[in-house]
């Protein structure tokens, strides 16, 4: 299959986006292996702090103590109002990434130790990436109190998605 990305969907794409303690296929596992195991979801998560980061500019970002970002970035006063709510929304975004990664991995590696099938694999986990990704934008740019509402939507959406890893799995153990 060519495409943007050489992704080969007859394979299981699911152990792409976290890392995996043992691959779906039964073979044992070998760290010789050139078997890439990219955290796709980690990163996602990442995005949205990179975005703040680089938005409020490196002199507001204390490397050395990076608690203390979002008080700084409230006192400065030389970001616009606008501006520096886009920014604490993606920090916002970024930590509920993270808060979030670790039931999205225990799915995944539920899925992968029900063996559901790999087209079920695929979909539920580029399902939830998608998801997390358009989340991750109305997160950080609807600022209309009357369309905050999709966030939520969105949010209801790819949380459905890691529910449907453990039914699935649940339904397939029995």
């Amino acid at each position: 299959m060519t495409a943007l990305l050489p992704l080969d969907l007859s394979q299981n794409l699911s152990l792409f986006t976290v890392p995996s303690p043992r691959p779906c296929s039964r073979k044992p596992i070998n760290p010789q292996a050139n078997e890439p195991q990219v955290p796709a979801a980690f990163g996602l998560a990442l995005i949205p702090h990179l975005y703040a980061v680089g938005s409020a500019g490196f002199t507001i970002y204390d490397n050395s103590y990076p608690r203390a970002y979002r008080d700084t970035l409230t006192k400065d006063t030389s970001i616009d109002k606008v501006r520096k709510q886009r920014i604490l929304r993606a920090e916002a975004c970024s930590l509920n990434g993270l808060e979030t990664i670790g039931l999205y991995a225990a799915s995944v590696i539920v899925g992968n130790y029900a063996q559901l099938g790999t087209s079920t694999l695929n979909s539920l986990s580029i399902g939830y990436l998608v998801s997390r990704c358009a989340y991750t934008l109305s997160y950080v740019f609807i600022q209309n109190r009357r369309l905050s509402w999709l966030r939520t939507a969105i949010w209801q959406v790819t949380a459905a998605y890691i529910v449907m890893f453990w039914v699935k799995a649940g339904y397939k153990l029995l």
